[in-house]
Order: structure tokens, then sequence, then C-alpha cells
């Protein structure tokens, strides 16, 4: 990828808001000292226009071909559009859930069976999302086999994702950003180390061995 994009990308994720320090809950119910809200994107078009193109360098760089794009409800919908209009590649979207009205789909949009679906994703935890999606989109015919995201928090979600036999992109990691803003003033080297530890310590296996010990305890109760 351009360097000198990459960098201004990361500035702006920082100047719009997009990286916060503090106590925030995931949806996995994991408390984090850091929260990446890249929804906010959807709000600064410049910003989402460059996810856009840096994603589409990624595809070219790596040869990625693909017949349409799936955002991941509901965060990547916007960088999904994006992605489509740069790319002129048609679009779907997949719900949360059916409606019971209309044509109850799960999956909106244009496509037939043995289409080839690149995934787009905003923030990468422990990949569940994506590997949701994936598999609703292959029930409904659709070939997945390559996922991009804005930014992987680096706690096993990748290697989770390609288990699944989904390869997987991204265009920041984590410690890309957090080593930028180190190196921008922003913030402390302890805290960019500190925030890595708490990433690498929660990881998805350590995830898995707390849902297992939890079920232990309850069943156990």
């Amino acid at each position: 990828m351009d360097r000198t994009e990459l960098e201004s990308f990361m500035d702006n994720l920082y100047e719009i808001g997009c990286v916060k320090f503090g106590e925030f809950y995931l949806s996995t119910g994991l408390k984090t000292p850091v929260y990446f809200d890249l929804r906010l994107i959807v709000s600064h078009p410049k910003v989402l226009q460059q996810a856009g193109k840096l994603i589409k360098q990624i595809i070219e760089q790596n040869n990625i071909n693909f017949d349409i794009i799936c955002g991941v409800p509901y965060g990547a919908f916007a960088v999904a559009t994006s992605l489509s209009i740069q790319t002129d590649k048609p679009m779907v979207f997949k719900r949360k859930e059916i409606k019971d009205y209309g044509c109850k789909k799960m999956v909106e949009g244009v496509y037939k069976s043995g289409d080839s679906c690149l995934l787009i994703e905003d923030v990468v935890v422990y990949g569940t999302s994506i590997n949701e999606t994936s598999q609703t989109l292959r029930e409904y015919g659709l070939n997945v086999s390559c996922a991009i995201s804005i930014l992987d928090r680096e706690q096993g979600g990748s290697k989770v994702i390609q288990d699944n036999l989904i390869n997987f992109f991204s265009i920041l990691k984590a410690s890309d950003i957090l080593k930028h803003l180190v190196n921008r003033g922003k913030i402390s080297e302890s805290k960019m180390n500190e925030t890595i530890e708490f990433l690498n310590k929660n990881n998805y296996k350590a995830f898995v061995l707390q849902n297992s010990s939890s079920k232990t305890i309850a069943n156990e109760a």
C-alpha cells in the first residue's frame, strides 16, 4: 500500500475520534482499554473514500478476484459501498434477521449461485462476524474465499477466519496505528506497550478458555 496514504489515513482516524482510550466493552463482553470506533467513518466522506481506496490497493496487490461485495452488517456497509463505487463491482447485503414481509431473504441484492463474494469488515476481534456472515452467504450459494478488514485488533481473529477457508487481509493492525500514534506524539510508548500487552493477553484462545470455564461453573451450580 501507499505509505503516505496509509499514514494520512491513520492521522485522519485519530483526528475524527476513531481511536479511543479508556474503559469500553466489546460485543464479546470483553472490557478493553482501547476502542476503535470505525463506524464514525460514515460521517466523514473523505476518510470513507480513503478507506475504499486502500482496500482497492490490497485487492490489486494481491490479485483478488471477485464478482460481488458484501459488507459485514452493519458497521462495514458504508466502506463496502465506497469500494463498490470505486471498483464498479455490484454489492449485496446480509440482514441480521429475516423479516416477516417482502421477499423474506437474508441476502439482498442481485447475485447468482456460484458468484465469488468479497467480504468487507471494519474491525476484527475474534473473527466471529465474518465467519457468521460467510456461513449465510454460502447457504445462498455464494463462494466466500476472501475478506478484507480496515483494522485487525490482533487478538486471534485472523487465524479463526483463515481456519474457515477465508483468506484474510487488513489495511491496519492495531500495533500499526498504536506505533504511529507514538511517532506522532499522540500517546506515550508506555501506553502503546500496555495496550499491546492487553491485546496479546486477551486473544481468541483466552476467550474460548474463559467461556469454557464459565459454562463449567454454571453447570456445577
